[in-house]
């Protein structure tokens, strides 16, 4: 059978929770199987291990054999920064040469041990990069290979995120707000381009507007952004954030019949990717 005609595997894994859907092959999503299961992170280990063990033991379960494998991961697990290279960093070697030597500023020797991505921007706009652990890319396509599965995808959640809602982003500039719990991703975005990106653990959606306001402290822009784009699948409502001068517009997915909700585990963090 053509690898293209398998059925495929979508899977969402943070630190504390791995979700998966399995959809039945052809043109219209159709769901033939899913799981979700809390997993319990080991203080010494990186925060992914106990993830990734659980994940290789799923894939060994019949009902996720002969698919193609998409993972989308946690914004936790991934590091981010908008980069500006100069006209003289032409190639992608020398982009990413300069973008890990900006990083080691902030993380020290440990982004030797990341893959690093590039997504241009425009010239003379900011790139946006993200950083994910090497070992843990291995971790992941070994899992697949043990199970002669192809492994398509890996990705941070702020990308299949921002690839479908940036259409909706209309006011300029804007922060897009990704919450997960305990944790949020804030990317400030003008002209379409990422100025800044910063992840904050905080515990409550009416945390937002202070977070917010540290973050305008340090934007380059001369005036503090307050449009906020909110894509919060586990919180129902937005009547808890405090009117503080930001305007707040919800980011919602639109789930089939027959779907899992998407304040369901880590659902939306996969239907992000195929929806």
């Amino acid at each position: 059978m053509s690898p293209s005609w398998h059925s495929r595997l979508f899977v969402a894994i943070s630190p504390e929770r791995i979700s998966m859907i399995k959809l039945k092959r052809g043109f219209k999503p159709a769901l033939q199987a899913k799981h979700d299961e809390e997993v319990t992170p080991v203080s010494k280990q990186q925060p992914w291990q106990a993830a990734l063990e659980r994940f290789a033991q799923l894939l060994s379960q019949p009902e996720w054999q002969k698919t193609v494998v998409n993972v989308v991961l946690s914004n936790r697990l991934a590091r981010f920064a908008a980069i500006t290279f100069g006209a003289q960093l032409k190639n992608y070697a020398a982009q990413e040469g300069f973008a890990r030597h900006a990083l080691a500023q902030t993380y020290g020797t440990v982004v030797e041990q990341w893959v690093l991505r590039i997504h241009p921007g425009r010239a003379g706009t900011p790139s946006l990069v993200s950083a994910l652990d090497q070992v843990l890319l291995d971790g992941l396509q070994q899992a697949c290979e043990a199970q002669q599965l192809r492994l398509k995808l890996v990705t941070p959640y702020l990308r299949p995120v921002f690839n479908r809602f940036q259409e909706m982003l209309k006011n300029d500039p804007a922060w897009l707000v990704i919450n997960e719990p305990g944790y949020s991703l804030l990317a400030l975005l003008s002209g379409g381009e990422f100025i800044s990106v910063n992840g904050v653990s905080h515990d409550k959606l009416d945390e937002l507007p202070m977070l917010l306001d540290r973050e305008n402290l340090v934007s380059t822009l001369t005036e503090p952004c307050k449009a906020v784009y909110l894509h919060a699948p586990s919180s129902k409502t937005f009547v808890a954030i405090p009117k503080t001068g930001y305007e707040f517009s919800g980011l919602d997915l639109a789930v089939p019949d027959g779907f899992p909700a998407s304040s369901d585990g880590l659902h939306a963090m996969i239907m992000s990717e195929f929806l």
